[in-house]
């Protein structure tokens, strides 16, 4: 699953103006406090996060943040699901188990470029209840998908309409990586929420 460090740069994003101590990030990201102490030169290096005090850790670039989040992240393995329920059911018989990402919670948030697409993140414990929820599994590509996670993938999540949405940082990371027309809802988003200050 997940690394440490996409944990860490997710926590500092999510909470942006926090000033944390070391003790407090490896306990929040379940890391030991060498590898944190390696990671936070790395970062502190990468004009990322700065230093004041001995202990202490902000967050010094959100853009150098999010540009280099982009660069580590991978989206897990998409499960299909093969359903006859229309979007608007699905959506009806979606839980707190899941969070919305890529082009349907971007959709949520500015009403750009609308998708006939679903795709929400799942915790890996409860991913084969949700698949029998609403379908089966598919081979083929649906427009149904989704991704195993585990909790932090919900840090920061949202709600709108009533639906579970991942963070905004979480969001446009996820259409980043995930290229073509994602770069452009990723844009919209990033114009939206001035993600990258401009």
């Amino acid at each position: 699953m997940e690394t440490s460090t996409e944990k860490v740069i997710r926590l500092l994003l999510t909470y942006p103006k926090r000033k944390w101590k070391q003790k407090e990030l490896a306990e929040a990201v379940n890391c030991s406090r060498a590898f944190l102490s390696k990671l936070t030169k790395k970062l502190t290096e990468r004009g990322i996060i700065a230093r004041p005090y001995k202990n202490q850790i902000i967050l010094l670039s959100f853009t150098n943040a999010l540009n280099f989040w982009q660069t580590i992240r991978k989206l897990p393995k998409p499960t299909y699901i093969k359903t006859k329920l229309s979007q608007e059911q699905i959506t009806k018989k979606l839980n707190m188990d899941c969070c919305i990402t890529l082009f349907y919670s971007a959709w949520l948030r500015t009403k750009f470029m609308k998708t006939s697409t679903i795709e929400v993140y799942v915790l890996k414990d409860k991913i084969k209840n949700f698949i029998r929820h609403f379908g089966e599994e598919s081979k083929e590509p649906t427009s149904f998908t989704v991704f195993q996670a585990d909790k932090d993938v919900f840090l920061g999540s949202e709600k709108i309409n009533n639906l579970n949405l991942v963070s905004i940082v979480q969001n446009y990371v996820d259409l980043i990586i995930y290229g073509g027309t994602g770069t452009r809802v990723a844009l919209k988003l990033s114009e939206k929420y001035n993600l990258l200050g401009i």
